[in-house]
């Protein structure tokens, strides 16, 4: 029996040059792949290959994840004209896709972002004819579709969409908020690499890194971006210093537009002994830097369904982080993997790094709380809507 064919548009996904962005699609599309013919297009801004002029003319092609994708660039300039940039993505992604289409027909289409992909996507689909679901991951809905310009395309893609898959409650909650039917709204928490995250003893792992024996360790991994609160916990662990845990060390895997200023914050606070800047590591080291770790650290501002929280507690590794987005729907009410505190307050973030610092965790305990220890639940999901959404438009419906 011939696999259902699907297009996949994203802009979060590891190429070549990023390999490590977007491994929560990387997860979820490979999964995927064992159920669908799965073909991927990665749309780019122009103004990320000013140095590599020859791929604006000529979409590169990739295959080193087990995808196939194509990487076409769409014109836009930084901060001016994201208003343009969903049918941007649209004139992009048509060439591709058209031609693949003709060479062997697409059953459906999946976009993973609301804007501008979903956009760029939706406008494909309504041309081919074809059904399509829209995944909503955090960010976009969150923070994009409150921008005046681009909520009216956000609300016009997510409505022509056949369903829309959302990581957390609370940002499904957002979606049925910009208009759209709660009945096409579908819930489902991301999942984790449930064999290479897992309970070990971290003494090796610590040499290994080079980081101390006998020193409390907090790690934080992600972007170095406003939206992820990185400025509040370098604050709050002044005030964990002050609180009398100098021995705490905060241990920052990641990179970002705020890498310059946090720096020059940790010198100006004094926290030269208390902050290690550990840079951008490959995805494959993260398991070692989780078990490595005491206490993980997420003091975002903004959230969806953070994929790092799901694989500290898979680690057996407690959670302190910030009551946003989908978080309350991970951290429990009754404290047992970890402590949720208010956003943007650095003072109650360092009291909670200070009080879970101070509990005694079972790592086999954390790792019971998490709902989903494998990539495989998430994809039976994807699968599940595109192929109701198949039958219901090849019903004549």
């Amino acid at each position: 029996m011939t696999a259902p064919r699907t297009l996949a548009v994203t802009n979060l996904y590891p190429s070549r040059r990023e390999p490590t962005r977007g491994m929560y699609n990387f997860h979820a599309f490979h999964a995927l792949q064992q159920r669908r013919d799965l073909r991927l297009i990665i749309p780019l801004p122009c103004w990320t290959r000013v140095r590599r002029p020859a791929e604006l003319i000529s979409a590169p092609q990739e295959d080193q994840t087990g995808v196939r994708a194509t990487l076409p660039s769409y014109w836009s300039l930084p901060r001016f004209g994201t208003a343009y940039n969903g049918r941007a993505v649209y004139r992009a992604i048509r060439a591709s896709a058209l031609a693949m289409h003709r060479e062997v027909p697409f059953t459906s289409v999946l976009s993973s972002w609301a804007y501008p992909d979903a956009v760029g996507a939706a406008r494909l689909a309504d041309e081919l004819g074809l059904p399509h679901v829209a995944m909503a991951l955090g960010s976009d809905i969150n923070y994009i579709s409150a921008i005046p310009a681009l909520r009216k395309q956000v609300q016009w893609a997510l409505s022509h969409a056949d369903a829309v898959l959302a990581v957390s409650h609370a940002l499904g909650e957002r979606v049925v908020d910009l208009g759209i039917p709660a009945e096409r709204v579908v819930v489902q928490h991301n999942g984790v690499e449930g064999e290479r995250f897992v309970p070990r003893e971290k003494a090796a792992l610590r040499a290994a890194l080079g980081l101390p024996a006998d020193r409390p360790v907090v790690l934080y991994v992600g972007n170095f971006f406003p939206e992820k609160g990185v400025d509040l916990l370098v604050e709050a662990i002044a005030g964990v210093r002050a609180a009398g845990r100098s021995d705490m060390l905060l241990a920052m895997v990641g990179s970002g537009t705020l890498d310059e200023a946090l720096r020059a914050r940790v010198a100006a606070l004094g926290l030269g002994d208390q902050v290690r800047f550990c840079g951008r590591q490959p995805h494959a080291s993260i398991p070692d830097w989780m078990t490595a770790a005491d206490l993980f650290c997420l003091p975002s501002r903004r959230e969806g369904c953070p994929n790092v929280v799901l694989e500290a507690l898979a680690s057996g590794r407690p959670v302190v982080a910030t009551r946003v987005g989908g978080l309350p729907e991970l951290i429990r009410a009754d404290e047992s993997n970890g402590l949720l505190v208010e956003p943007e307050s650095p003072e109650a973030l360092a009291r909670g790094l200070v009080q879970a610092l101070g509990r005694a965790w079972n790592p086999d305990d954390l790792r019971a709380t998490v709902p989903c220890l494998s990539w495989q639940q998430f994809s039976d999901t994807i699968h599940r809507l595109l192929s109701d959404a198949e039958a219901h438009r090849n019903s004549g419906r």
